[in-house]
């Protein structure tokens, strides 16, 4: 996604500091475990749509739309020692793009499903978990669509009053949850299904919020005004009439076609 690098910079650095202290998971946590038998080539092959997710610092809720996550190895390791491009690609209700280009690595063995990601030009000790809890490639003679379950690392955060299981954080590094599939198309019943393996593992699924896979072709204008810097009441009319690339950096949620954020 077209993230803002200064955010993630800071919010990596200050993920960095505390890593340690969020690993040291509390008694009332499950201890989950990453898949084994993993096949990176295989998960990295097709691209994959993201159905649910738990919202944090990088995947606020008014980005739940048309959410796709895709991997390629690397034919030779970065500066840093990353060996997968990692590029995620969301909308906002009116059809505006975000997301970029990020770097990851396994941690682990090669057939462990654990990595960690980061901002291409941030060192490895800076990246944040990627744990692939569980994984399953489509089959066409079952007529099943793969799945994934993916956590950002070992949920330490207890459920509130009321919900059951663990969650991890909402920041950069240590937070997240995902339920991905390789079918556009949503089903209510793989959704289940993962859900179901979630709760089993211990994680608290209350935190997962649902993404829209439809209308992805449709980028428009917001018809509605806004109110601008000086607080008066403006509409994308008005952004395009002069100065828009300035305009834009403030108004390109609800402008995407006149600032051209429009995949």
């Amino acid at each position: 996604m077209r993230l803002s690098l200064s955010l993630l910079f800071a919010t990596a650095i200050a993920s960095a500091f505390t890593a340690v202290h969020a690993q040291e998971e509390p008694a009332e946590c499950a201890i989950v475990e990453a898949v084994t038998d993993f096949d990176l080539e295989a998960y990295a092959s097709a691209p994959w749509f993201v159905h649910q997710l738990a919202e944090n610092a990088y995947s606020p809720v008014e980005n739940n739309f048309c959410m796709t996550a895709e991997y390629e190895i690397k034919e030779n390791p970065s500066f840093f020692g990353y060996t997968v491009t990692v590029n995620n690609v969301a909308q906002n209700a009116l059809g505006r793009t975000v997301g970029g280009e990020l770097c990851a690595y396994q941690t682990e063995a090669e057939d462990v499903g654990k990595l960690a990601v980061a901002p291409c030009f941030l060192p490895k000790f800076l990246s944040g978990d990627y744990w692939v809890i569980a994984y399953e490639e489509s089959d066409e003679e079952a007529g099943t669509d793969g799945y994934a379950l993916i956590s950002g690392g070992q949920p330490t955060i207890p459920a509130p009053e009321g919900e059951e299981g663990c969650r991890t954080g909402d920041g950069t590094n240590q937070s997240g949850l995902w339920i991905f599939s390789r079918n556009p198309e949503r089903s209510e019943d793989l959704i289940e299904t993962v859900r179901a393996i979630a709760v089993d593992k211990g994680f608290d699924v209350s935190v997962l919020n649902n993404v829209d896979q439809t209308s992805c072709d449709e980028c428009e204008d917001s018809l509605e005004t806004f109110t601008n810097f000086w607080g008066r009441e403006k509409d994308c009319a008005w952004v395009g009439e002069k100065w828009t690339r300035f305009r834009c950096l403030s108004h390109r949620d609800e402008c995407p076609v006149t600032c051209g954020e429009c995949d």
